[in-house]
Order: structure tokens, then sequence, then C-alpha cells
């Protein structure tokens, strides 16, 4: 699981996030652009090469890179992770929605070669400005793939509440109210959309926003949520891991 934070007025509320990974041992951020080149999994000549795990640890943030924010690892660079929510992804109704909810949970309809999740978090904004940062590297075809799922599936789920199947023990989270909203253009392709948290029962609803971004095989999403404003993901966070990507 991934520790979502949603950001209050008093302070960050804890909001569970599923997300699918793959772990391995952690890595050292220095010289992280010269070391994932080696660390990169062999490919024939002309094709973007996937990250193994350790290259794609290589690449995700520190503390170092966001000064002012702590970098908490949830997933990857050592931590557990778990394939399996692939299955929740690959269940969720309605069917041409599934995109949809995978990039809301920083991740897919397709296995990875490696995977990793962070939440990066303010360390003095009273407010909390926040991100979730996920990191999945892919074939490069189906890192292509992820992206053109996902823009077809906004296009069709605006009206939809979109929510995983009942047999799944988080069948009470779900999205509502998606939509897409225009960004700047980052790495190979972008897409953004914000949405609307919905839960069994009536729980709370939370806004959302998303930015999925492909550089080559590796997919970067990024999420904020908060009760209180409109979120917006921190854009010195942004600009920080797509350098590492670059």
């Amino acid at each position: 699981m991934l520790g979502r934070r949603v950001v209050a007025a008093a302070g960050l509320v804890p909001v569970l996030v599923l997300i699918g990974a793959c772990g391995a041992a952690g890595g050292d951020d220095v010289g992280g652009h010269k070391k994932s080149a080696t660390a990169r999994s062999a490919s024939p000549a002309g094709l973007s090469p996937q990250l193994d795990q350790k290259g794609l640890d290589r690449l995700a943030l520190t503390a170092r890179d966001v000064p002012g924010y702590t970098v908490d690892t949830v997933t990857g660079k050592g931590s557990p992770v778990d394939h399996d929510m692939l299955k929740t992804y690959r269940a969720v109704t309605p069917a041409p929605c599934r995109p949809v909810y995978a990039a809301a949970e920083l991740g897919s309809l397709h296995d990875f070669t490696a995977q990793v999740g962070e939440d990066v978090v303010s360390a003095s904004d009273d407010l909390g400005q926040h991100a979730s940062v996920g990191l999945s590297s892919y074939t490069l075809a189906d890192a292509r793939r992820v992206m053109t799922e996902l823009r077809v599936a906004l296009a069709k789920c605006t009206t939809a509440e979109i929510r995983p199947s009942a047999a799944h023990p988080d069948a009470g989270m779900g999205y509502s109210d998606t939509r897409s909203r225009s960004v700047s253009d980052y790495g190979d392709e972008t897409l953004a959309f914000d949405a609307t948290t919905v839960f069994a029962g009536g729980g709370p609803s939370v806004p959302v926003t998303v930015l999925v971004v492909r550089k080559d095989s590796t997919v970067a999403t990024f999420l904020s949520l908060n009760p209180v404003q409109p979120p917006t993901v921190p854009q010195d966070i942004v600009d920080a891991q797509l350098k590492k990507l670059a």
C-alpha cells in the first residue's frame, strides 16, 4: 500500500492508496543519471531500454533533490511491493474506465519491470504542499499503451462512477467527476486530469489531481489531493523528478 497524504488546514491526514509495484534494494542518487545508464536492461539498438529495479531506484527522488520536503519511500527502493494490484485495476467497473482508476492509484493495467512509489511532503508549509509520486518502467510498447489507453478512457469516463470490484478489499473507494485538464508538455507524452474520491457508505469526498508523464519507457505519475482547497502538484516536485528522468 502507498500511504497517500491528504492535506487539511490542521495538518496531514493519511489516506490509503493502493499501488502495484515490484521491489528490490534501493540505491544512492549521487551521479544517478550516469549510474542509471549502466543499470538499464539490454535492448535492441534503436529502442528505448526499460529500467531494471536498481536503475529505477536511482532515478527516484531523495530529500536532496527537493529541499524543504521530506521524501518517504513506500514501494521500491527496498520496500515491499505487490504486482497483484493489477488484478484490482483490471476488475474495475465500468470496464472502459479502468485506465483512469489505475492512474489515480499511480499504476496502469500493464505489468512492469520496476516500480517505485514515494510520498513527498513539505517540511515547513502549514498547508502541507505534497505529492505522491509513482515511477513505473515498462517495455516501450507498453509504456506507450499506458498513455494511449488513459487518453481514450478520459474521453469516455467524465460521467462515470469508477469503482473496483466488490471482490477486492479496497472496493469501497472509487472516483467520479473525472475531467481532463490542460497541462504543459513534459517528456514524450503528458496527460493530466482531476477527479473526486468516492467511498461506499457516504464517506468523505476529496478532490484529486493527477499528472502522468511518459519519458521513453518510464511513466511518472504525480498525485495530490486536498479536502479544503483545490489540489495542485507542486511544480518543484515535478521539475525535480523529470530532471532525473531526462
